[in-house]
């Protein structure tokens, strides 16, 4: 009895997949015209698409290590006595939010490239991506922009016209002065991130920077400008607390050297005054003065040492970035890939017009039912 049951059931399955093909075969004409639009589209996407290089480096974070390296060494036979390198370095983990803050895009605006339609002249980043006429001809974009993107478009003219001076501030990182955003500078900053591409490699120790951009030449210098920043902020943050160890030094140095100096032009003033005196009150004056000089020359003398120190030590923990691969003109654009597109519209192609096939004689069966009902 059970086999029977699955023969039954083999021969039912086997019905509905004949059933299916041949339904498919039938209706091929209509298939392969979607095939052909889809692909038509796909083709004009892909030829339309705006084209964007991709710049690249990799580079390695060095830091000084706990033993002082060479220049422990060197401080050892000065007769200072190296400490140990600071604890407080900055993660890699920490790398993408700086390169992706307000007061680090900023600055990547103001990188000076030449484009193709600047015929020659500098111009700033920020020019480029807020005036259109040295932007590359964008087909599709106009498309998607007054099509799609129309009630965008509406609303941020109504909020432009009616939010003129509208802003946003920041606090500056080393100044600590209030900067604003212009709205236009807001949007290039959230076009700045949308094109950088930092990835950090915890297991092996590595990071890559990237930017993309529509022309090859301008996208290797907007990349080297972007790891030239990512190494400043990053020594910035680094030094900073042995920069103001090293200005306090130097500050109570120059007192103490001050001091140093007076104490010692009173003592041989003293001593030449009275150079044949041999009463108790002068030897006792005498003595006075030759302890509180050798006090100040004792501080004089350390906080020279200090000095040095502290300068030995700014220099050692300055971090910096082991450049594993430059940063090289790209020869192939990075997008649209063309082939892909052109492999997803013409899946899309096939997979619907199929679907419909299959779905029409379902659909017509539920409107026919309803008209009858009704």
């Amino acid at each position: 009895m059970d086999n029977v049951e699955k023969n039954e059931i083999n021969s039912e399955q086997e019905i509905d997949l004949k059933d299916i093909i041949k339904q498919i075969w039938r209706s091929r004409k209509f298939i392969f015209v979607v095939m052909a639009i889809s692909l038509a589209i796909g083709v004009f996407v892909a030829m339309t698409s705006p084209v964007s290089y991709t710049a690249s480096t990799v580079v390695v974070p060095q830091t000084g290590g706990g033993s002082g390296g060479n220049l422990g060494g060197f401080a050892s036979m000065m007769g200072i006595s190296m400490p140990t390198a600071s604890n407080e370095v900055l993660s890699p983990v920490v790398y993408p939010r700086i390169v992706r803050s307000v007061p680090f895009c900023k600055e990547m605006m103001n990188t000076p490239i030449v484009v193709a339609r600047s015929n020659g002249v500098p111009i700033t980043l920020y020019e480029f991506y807020t005036n259109a006429k040295y932007q590359p001809r964008n087909v599709l974009g106009g498309i998607r922009r007054y099509t799609i993107g129309l009630p965008g478009v509406i609303l941020s003219a109504l909020r432009g016209s009616n939010n003129v001076d509208d802003t946003t501030a920041y606090v500056d990182r080393e100044t600590g002065d209030i900067i604003s955003l212009t709205r236009s500078q807001r949007a290039v900053v959230d076009i700045i991130r949308e094109n950088m591409t930092i990835t950090h490699n915890a297991r092996d120790g590595y990071i890559i920077l990237g930017y993309q951009f529509p022309e090859a030449e301008a996208v290797a210098v907007i990349t080297q400008k972007m790891y030239y920043l990512l190494t400043r902020y990053v020594t910035d943050f680094k030094i900073q607390r042995q920069m103001e160890n090293l200005q306090f030094v130097e500050e109570s140095y120059q007192e103490a050297r001050q001091e140093f100096l007076r104490r010692h032009a009173e003592w041989a003033t003293f001593q030449d005054a009275n150079r044949n005196l041999a009463t108790v009150i002068a030897q006792t004056q005498m003595r006075l003065l030759s302890s509180e000089f050798e006090i100040a020359s004792v501080v004089y003398s350390e906080l020279a040492r200090q000095q040095e120190q502290a300068r030995l030590a700014v220099r050692e923990s300055t971090p910096a970035f082991t450049v594993i691969e430059p940063v090289v003109v790209p020869q192939a654009r990075s997008a649209p890939r063309r082939s892909m597109i052109l492999a997803v519209f013409l899946f899309l192609g096939v997979a619907g017009s199929i679907g419909w096939v299959l779905v029409k004689p379902f659909i017509s069966q539920i409107v026919k039912e309803v008209k009858e009902d009704n």
